[in-house]
């Protein structure tokens, strides 16, 4: 699947999610939350509810609530909804990530993750890397590496190159 079409599955995908999920369609990034620690995902969520973009936190055995007007918890994805996510947070758990990077889901890892050696840092002076990583797995480096990878997603030509990069992992 070429570029242009991937990114017009994704608004499609993006678009649905949304719906299916009662966030506000004006919340341009979608993002998932895939932590392991549950204190830590219930630390991030307050500071989440803050930012101009809508959330998927994914809590094994939670029922499905509406936290905030841009975050939901649930406790699964469907896996054919993964294309519709702009990124995705996680730790050294993050078992699904060729799932995620075949969908042109960024990955926003821990940068001591396994996946160090072929998951890098995004450059966008360079338009080299496939992915954000925070320094330490604590909910102020993974908020700040959201607002990094937002900061980002503003700019349609960067965005577009780090979707390549994501797509050939």
């Amino acid at each position: 699947m070429n570029i242009s079409a991937t990114l017009t599955q994704k608004k499609t995908t993006n678009a649905e999610l949304k719906k299916n999920y009662g966030l506000f369609q004006k919340y341009k990034p979608l993002g998932l939350i895939k932590l392991s620690n549950k204190d830590m995902s219930a630390e991030l969520i307050e500071w989440l509810k803050v930012l101009s973009a809508g959330f998927v936190v994914v809590v094994e055995n939670a029922t499905e609530e509406q936290v905030a007007k841009n975050v939901i918890i649930t406790d699964s994805i469907d896996s054919t909804a993964l294309a519709g996510f702009d990124f995705v947070v996680g730790d050294n758990d993050l078992s699904q990530i060729s799932d995620y990077t075949n969908a042109g889901v960024t990955p926003i890892i821990n940068k001591d993750n396994h996946l160090n050696t072929i998951l890098k840092e995004f450059n966008p002076l360079k338009n080299e890397g496939n992915s954000f990583h925070y320094e330490n797995l604590n909910h102020w480096d993974i908020f700040y590496t959201i607002v990094r990878y937002m900061e980002n997603y503003k700019f349609p030509f960067d965005n577009k190159n780090l979707i390549k990069n994501v797509l050939s992992v």
